[in-house]
């Protein structure tokens, strides 16, 4: 992708090789910008040296998982304020998701369009914040019932 009529950059944090490249794929086609990251420590190296509008997260991964990179992230203010979204198996996670602070999380297996849409609002939203911080992003050369969930501030 050459950058003319990207809708912003997402960063992928899945450690699942199947689930981490059907996302690349469906994003890319969708005209998004996709960094893939295995693990909560290559994200973190990650996010030092870029900016996305967005991060997915996975939260069981090996080596640091997602509650460890959000814990980092969050103590981060340079990395805090880009907005993520949780994926995540842990269907009891509606008990827990508050403690993250994250913008929305969807059980995993998700509804794609719904997905979608949470991307589009949410890359959207921190376009408009790096903008008006005067920043930029920095660029990059089975569909199921489930319905994303908001999570509570």
């Amino acid at each position: 992708m050459d950058g003319a009529g990207v809708r912003g950059e997402v960063l992928v944090v899945e450690d699942d090789f199947a689930i981490g490249e059907a996302l690349r794929e469906l994003l890319e086609n969708e005209g998004y910008r996709v960094t893939w990251a295995s693990n909560g420590l290559e994200a973190l190296a990650y996010l030092r040296t870029r900016t996305p509008g967005l991060i997915l997260l996975d939260l069981m991964m090996p080596v640091m998982d997602g509650w460890e990179f959000r814990t980092a992230q969050r103590g981060d203010p340079a990395l805090a304020r880009v907005p993520v979204i949780v994926l995540s198996a842990d269907h009891g996670l509606d008990r827990k998701i508050s403690d993250l602070s994250v913008q929305a999380w969807f059980p995993k297996p998700f509804a794609l369009d719904a997905l979608l849409a949470a991307v589009s609002q949410h890359c959207s939203r921190a376009a408009q914040g790096l903008a008006a911080a005067g920043e930029t992003a920095a660029p990059v050369s089975p569909t199921s019932p489930h319905a994303p969930r908001a999570a509570t501030p």
